[in-house]
């Protein structure tokens, strides 16, 4: 189980959205330049034409379904939103036929099927929001009128050590911090509660042994206590026991100061090597490259005879086999994979908390 489904809710919706909404602008575009095109309207193959408004059916029904789940899942804390989808997609619905007969050209049997493939595209977004909607009705009435709930963690332990005695001297050197430099390496840790601190002295991690001063009131105490002792004091504040966190759970890592500040570290290194990966592993492969790329452009040649209008005339109808178009398709594909690679990173790191 993730720790919190809320902390990459959001991430994930959006990314079903993204990929919905691509997908669903090439299907509704490619049923657009056939209504255009007037194929729909004087087809040259009519059978092929169905053909070809049914396969978009069932590809715009999935896109349909990841732009619903994404729209819900992204405003989740905004009621109104499964309500908005819904009487938005109706009023689409009815107004379908009209929109695609203005397109097409006239109001034919095969026009309706493009108006069928149009939405099978609004079906999951109408099953989507009205569930939604029915939801926020329930919660409407089980807590009262409030629109919108946020829900926002806290109780991160804050410790502010004053020293007037002595003062350290400011270093310009800034530490050498790896992936694998302990807690108590950090700068955000306070160097006269490391001498105290038992995580320190068991030379392991904070978060390798599920147990530190951000979030375990034993390990609090003993560095209060320990910190006391030596500066004299013979009362100190107890620490709440609402650091503890419930036996079988995780503790609170996401919002650890220290935590945070090594997950940084970690992408500080991860980062550079996720960008610049994706050029060396392509120069690297080249070869092996080339032969996924002629299996997608045969892959891609055998969709676009299915799902052409008109029969095609050659075997590459795509025109995707020349060499050149290849290095151009590498290059695109270098810049996005460089671009999504450091997003991968960041959501594994700061997200999930790998």
């Amino acid at each position: 189980m993730i720790r919190n489904w809320t902390i990459w809710r959001a991430d994930v919706s959006r990314w079903m959205l993204q990929i919905g909404i691509i997908g669903a602008a090439l299907g509704i575009g490619y049923l657009v330049y056939g209504g255009l095109k007037g194929y729909f309207t004087n087809p040259i193959d009519p059978m092929r034409v169905s053909m070809v408004a049914n396969t978009l059916a069932y590809f715009l029904y999935c896109c349909g379904w990841l732009v619903g789940l994404g729209l819900v899942g992204l405003f989740w804390e905004w009621r109104p939103i499964g309500i908005t989808v819904f009487f938005s997609g109706v009023f689409v619905w009815f107004a379908m036929p009209f929109l695609f007969a203005a397109v097409a050209g006239s109001n034919t049997d095969l026009t309706m099927r493009g108006v069928d493939a149009l939405r099978s595209f609004l079906t999951p977004m109408l099953i989507v929001g009205f569930v939604q909607s029915v939801w926020a009705f329930f919660e409407y009435w089980r807590s009262g009128s409030t629109w919108r709930f946020k829900f926002k963690s806290s109780g991160e332990l804050v410790v502010n050590i004053k020293r007037e005695q002595e003062k350290e001297k400011k270093t310009t050197r800034r530490p050498f911090l790896s992936p694998l430099s302990p807690c108590w390496k950090l700068p955000v840790i306070d160097k006269l509660m490391c001498e105290h601190c038992p995580v320190m002295k068991r030379r392991r991690p904070c978060w390798k042994l599920k147990m530190g001063c951000q979030c375990n009131p034993s390990i609090v105490d003993s560095v209060l206590a320990s910190m006391a002792e030596k500066m004299g004091e013979a009362m100190w504040i107890s620490s709440s026991p609402l650091l503890e966190w419930r036996k079988g759970y995780k503790p609170p890592c996401h919002r650890c100061t220290i935590y945070l500040q090594h997950q940084q570290v970690k992408y500080d290194w991860l980062a550079p090597i996720a960008f610049f990966s994706p050029p060396v592993l392509l120069f690297v492969g080249w070869e092996h490259y080339q032969a996924l790329y002629n299996k997608a452009v045969n892959w891609l040649n055998q969709i676009w005879t299915q799902i052409a209008f008109t029969p095609p005339q050659n075997f590459d109808p795509l025109g995707l086999s020349d060499p050149t178009t290849a290095v151009y398709i590498a290059f695109v594909l270098a810049i996005l994979a460089m671009v999504y690679f450091v997003r991968l990173a960041e959501f594994l790191i700061f997200q999930l908390m790998l």
